[in-house]
């Protein structure tokens, strides 16, 4: 199906979606996973949410990206990133609060924080699934200070039956998370089929963003919606 049928599946009237577009700088984790054309991946769910692997991340051909450790299964209470080839890159960690509910952390170092998440609670069914990430951007000039390089993305949540997630850089949507209709079997499209769903996730990321980072925010998306952790 298009694109088309994804940006009007049951969009609020109200709620205007931004196109995709390019930032004006880089934004980055990590500078070498910064995309420089369009690129689609897709968040598989794999076992249960505890287990070895939560999650792969691949390119549409099925070539690895990323995995995501499930919660407990190590000592340490959080998911655990790792690139292609099995090195860590970092642990998302999340507690039960009001503000700061995610931080992202270098690996097997929880005060090394790069990140912080926080939700942005609104009124009605979309309420879940919209929150704020800031992060110092690695890809700021090198002669900014540390608050200079400091931002926020806002993640944005959309639809109805089908969940569209736009994140947004100021005025740009510069990349989008969304149920995937073609690398899900079936789509949960009534109420009482969504109860325990795992959907897979389409993550599209525009040329200049670090798709290592937009991963992070599929997975939190993951783990909130669709009740994961």
């Amino acid at each position: 199906m298009s694109a088309t049928y994804y940006s009007n599946v049951r969009v609020l009237p109200h709620t205007q979606r931004k196109p995709l577009r390019s930032p004006n700088r880089d934004i980055a984790f990590r500078t070498q996973y910064i995309t420089r054309t369009k690129t689609t991946l897709v968040l598989r769910p794999y076992g249960n949410p505890h287990s070895a692997v939560a999650y792969k991340i691949t390119e549409e051909d099925h070539t690895p990206q990323f995995t995501v450790t499930g919660r407990k299964y190590t000592d340490r209470s959080c998911r655990e990133f790792r690139d292609a080839s099995g090195l860590p890159l970092f642990e998302l960690h999340r507690k039960w609060s009001w503000s700061n509910s995610w931080s992202v952390s270098l690996p097997g170092c929880d005060t090394a924080t790069i990140a912080t998440g926080a939700p942005r609670w609104t009124l009605g069914n979309t309420a879940f699934g919209n929150f704020n990430l800031s992060f110092e951007n690695a890809a700021a000039y090198p002669g900014k200070s540390k608050e200079e390089k400091m931002m926020t993305l806002n993640v944005e949540r959309h639809g109805g039956r089908l969940a569209l997630f736009d994140v947004v850089d100021g005025d740009r949507k510069v990349a989008e998370i969304r149920e995937s209709i073609w690398h899900n079997e079936k789509l949960a499209l009534m109420l009482m089929s969504r109860l325990g769903s795992r959907p897979a996730l389409d993550i599209v990321v525009m040329p200049g963003v670090d798709v290592s980072l937009v991963a992070t925010i599929a997975v939190i998306v993951s783990d909130w919606v669709y009740g994961s952790s």
